[in-house]
């Protein structure tokens, strides 16, 4: 019968600081398939640190090991974490079960690791029942680990160990914690294996179960008393390879289902944990929401008090030299050659209106007279560019101002005044300029009130008129139109516009026009700026509490790391490789922070619609609207995903960074 294991010359040494520990010397052992051996020895002896090696949990400092004809001590860390799931079964003194996990589950947990096994997982779960069953605990199959006797922790251990069918049991003082009749019973457990075929190897002090093995070797200071001459090394036999772990869909639903049991096992503290990311996503989609939400509104209403509104006016210089001329000298505006050609020029303007200025002694209808008009001439496109509403009645048209008409459009304090409680569409009204000319126009349309704080030029005590009718009543000072009002094209920048415009009449008139560019679109910049940093610090504020919810998960799975590294350790000692503890670790912070995630998107679309619907019952003037931001929410997952794997990295790689017996032996 072939070597299933040799030692040749094994020697390991520990650094503590500057000193050297020799804990294995020269170590030689051949256990051949099918033997049952017994390593005895005291405490201290060496005896478990020997089994270590053997079970390729840790590599010796000096000499050869072969398993099955293959050199253990030059395989990769993955290559050994391979080799042990495939071909080792652990019994440990200590038991070393999931506390929180069924029977079913920790004697399923050794397949987790085979990647060579391809056996379905409703194989592998009757397969891991037949095992319960042949250890006699089919009537605790609901148990968890500390509602069993020590005897049957151990037995559920065995199950373990023959989960994957391993060509070696390696037992660690089986016995070591248990009564006299468990102990028996482990034993007689152990022997049907060897019979079975299996190689078994028993870590003990006592020799009532050294006796019950084929052979003993002793072990003292680390020095094997009964060591054996090594013959000739037979021709190895294959292993496979290791392989790489790929991330495979099966793999992250393996690694997803376990991390979710792990989970659910803490609850109350997943729960706790989640809340602040879930508090950190909710304020993230809440404020980029409404902050954006509030951004359109206010820049909707004051675009609809004219921002988008551009004030041309235009002045003659009367001081102006005559080289400084370029052409015409400029004494106003005119429709025919400065408006239509910039229509044609600018594609920013939307529409355009000339406006005449002019102020009256008075306007007399029936006895009434209103002394505070002022006369607006204009064209059908200035009532959409101010925002002005007919409240009554309807406005003149371009044939109108083409004929040259006797029509006008009274503001709402002016038909007050002079018409009191009738209606003043259909009446004339008259006109006393100030230059002791007389003239009327008929009333078309009352204008809706307005809330104005310009004394100078009150939409509610204008007469709005033809600008052609205007320009031949008006005194000689203000027949001319020296004002353009303009209303931009959307997307248009004001600044480009008034730019060209003042270019215009720089080249057509030279510094004979004195050109002045009023708009509110300086205001609008300045407020988009302001609410631009507004939203900013509110995002700020929103990921600093999203940052300190990712921080909770970190201290929150560096806790679980910390609290389960026997756990962690064990599925290493049954072939965990390290990225599979990392990855693991990972799709736990994930999940928790995808659940905190979708609660926190879900909260915070419902607290937002709340608010706007608070807003909407508190005050009349505010409308609530469903909305919906989508860019906001595609931040939020995007945050939710890059949390969940920020808050996994430290605890993952402090995890696969655990040296097994080191982690088997903590406290």
């Amino acid at each position: 019968m072939m070597d299933l294991l040799d030692l040749r010359d094994v020697q390991l040494t520990y650094k503590l600081g500057e000193q050297a520990l020799t804990v294995l010397k020269r170590v030689n052992l051949r256990v051949r398939q099918g033997e049952m051996v017994a390593i005895l020895g005291p405490s201290g002896s060496g005896k478990s640190t020997l089994l270590y090696i053997l079970g390729c949990l840790l590599k010796a400092t000096k000499g050869s090991f072969h398993f099955a004809g293959h050199e253990v001590t030059s395989l990769t860390a993955d290559e050994l974490a391979e080799l042990r799931s495939r071909e080792i079964g652990f019994v440990f003194q200590q038991f070393h079960l999931l506390a929180r996990a069924g029977i079913l589950e920790n004697v399923m947990l050794s397949a987790h690791y085979n990647h060579s096994d391809t056996r379905s997982a409703e194989e592998l779960r009757a397969k891991a029942m037949s095992l319960i069953e042949s250890v006699g605990l089919e009537e605790h199959i609901h148990h968890l680990p500390n509602q069993l006797s020590g005897g049957q922790q151990q037995r559920v251990a065995i199950a373990r160990a023959l989960m994957n069918d391993p060509a070696l049991i390696l037992a660690d003082e089986p016995t070591g914690n248990l009564d006299s009749k468990s102990a028996d019973q482990v034993l007689n457990l152990l022997g049907e294996i060897h019979r079975n075929g299996r190689t078994v190897i028993i870590i003990t002090h006592a020799q009532e179960v050294a006796r019950r093995c084929q052979r003993v070797v002793s072990i003292h200071d680390g020095v094997l008393e009964a060591a054996e001459k090594a013959g000739e090394r037979p021709v190895p036999a294959s292993l496979g390879d290791a392989g790489d772990v790929h991330l495979t869909w099966d793999a992250v639903l393996n690694h997803s289902r376990t991390a979710w049991r792990n989970l659910v096992r803490n609850k109350v503290r997943s729960a706790l944990t989640m809340l602040g990311v879930t508090i950190g996503i909710a304020a993230v989609l809440s404020t980029l929401t409404l902050g954006t939400y509030t951004r359109s509104k206010i820049l909707e209403t004051y675009e609809t008090l004219g921002v988008n509104k551009l004030v041309i006016r235009a002045y003659p210089r009367w001081n102006v030299k005559a080289k400084d001329l370029k052409g015409p000298k400029f004494e106003g505006v005119n429709q025919e050659s400065d408006v239509k050609p910039m229509r044609h020029l600018f594609p920013e303007i939307a529409l355009i209106s000339p406006v005449i200025h002019d102020w009256v002694r008075s306007v007399e209808f029936g006895g009434r007279s209103f002394d505070q008009a002022k006369m607006i001439g204009v064209t059908p496109e200035y009532f959409p560019i101010t925002n002005s509403v007919i409240a009554a009645g309807h406005a003149f048209t371009p044939y109108h101002v083409s004929a040259h008409s006797r029509v006008c459009v009274i503001g709402a304090e002016v038909a007050q005044k002079l018409f009191d409680r009738h209606s003043p569409l259909g009446q004339i009204i008259q006109i006393n300029g100030n230059d002791s000319k007389q003239y009327s126009c008929l009333v078309t349309g009352v204008l809706m009130s307005q809330t104005s704080n310009n004394e100078w030029s009150n939409p509610n005590q204008q007469i709005v008129m033809p600008e052609s009718f205007l320009a031949l009543m008006a005194s000689r000072w203000n027949s001319k139109p020296n004002e353009l009002d303009i209303q931009m094209a959307s997307g248009a920048s004001a600044e480009d516009l008034s730019t060209k415009i003042k270019q215009f009449f720089n080249l057509k008139y030279g510094r004979s026009a004195q050109v002045n560019v009023d708009s509110d679109e300086i205001l609008v910049a300045q407020m988009r700026r302001f609410l631009n940093l507004f939203a900013i610090l509110l995002a700020s504020v929103a990921f600093i509490s999203l940052a300190v919810g990712g921080i909770g998960i970190t201290n929150m799975m560096l806790v679980s790391v910390s609290e389960r590294f026997k756990e962690i350790g064990l599925r290493k000692a049954l072939g965990a490789r390290d990225q599979e503890i990392r990855m693991q670790l990972l799709i736990e912070s994930l999940i928790l922070c995808l659940i905190a995630g979708c609660a926190g998107v879900v909260i915070g679309v419902a607290g937002y619609h709340s608010l706007l619907y608070l807003a909407s019952k508190l005050f009349p003037k505010v409308h609530f609207d469903w909305v919906f931001n989508w860019p906001a929410i595609g931040l939020s997952v995007a945050c939710i995903v890059v949390v969940g794997l920020a808050s996994g990295i430290v605890p993952a790689v402090r995890a696969q960074k655990l040296e097994v017996v080191e982690a088997l032996r903590s406290e």
